[in-house]
């Protein structure tokens, strides 16, 4: 519990960059969350201002960045693999309401699926990525895509609601 609302106040501070009293704050940041997580590397960027929720099934890798006002509820795992870079306000989701014909949407349930976040992405301000989304290596999710439960190729841009490929590297 202790260990919990020291996160949660360390993640209301604003964390400079460059000054000491900035990297000892994120050093101790980033030690709680190892504790939180279901795994979080020490050299990981955990913005201010984060929703998270059943944070031990979330797992962090090198040098990857999670933007400021991100919200992750991980129900099912999360894999964020090494360098990603996500900016502020992305929306990590993995579970959905089941629909199942007349039945009542409220009565059907719901499905949990993983997200997995290959490494070296890029995602985009306000993205929204759906429970079952791969997003595979390299790839760049465009502002404001929502990304639902499908595989893409590696090294695209993708982008759009919902996301489509919008390039793709040979």
């Amino acid at each position: 519990m202790f260990t919990k609302l020291t996160f949660s106040i360390l993640n209301r501070l604003p964390m400079p960059n460059r000054l000491a009293p900035g990297r000892f704050l994120r050093h101790w940041k980033n030690q709680l969350a190892k504790t939180l997580f279901g795994s979080c590397a020490a050299n990981s960027n955990l913005r201010p201002n984060l929703k998270l929720r059943h944070m031990k099934n979330i797992h962090i890798g090198k040098r990857s960045s999670i933007g400021d006002a991100a919200r992750i509820i991980a129900t099912a795992p999360v894999y964020i693999g090494d360098d990603v870079l996500m900016a502020p306000e992305v929306v990590i989701l993995t579970d959905n309401h089941c629909v199942n014909g007349k039945t009542k949407i409220l009565d059907s349930g719901t499905e949990r699926k993983p997200v997995h976040i290959g490494n070296d992405v890029w995602i985009g301000t306000r993205v929204t990525i759906l429970a079952g989304a791969e997003i595979p290596d390299g790839c760049v999710v465009a502002a404001g895509a929502v990304v639902p439960a499908k595989k893409y190729p590696p090294y695209s841009v993708i982008g759009g609601v919902p996301a489509k490929v919008i390039k793709q590297e040979r």
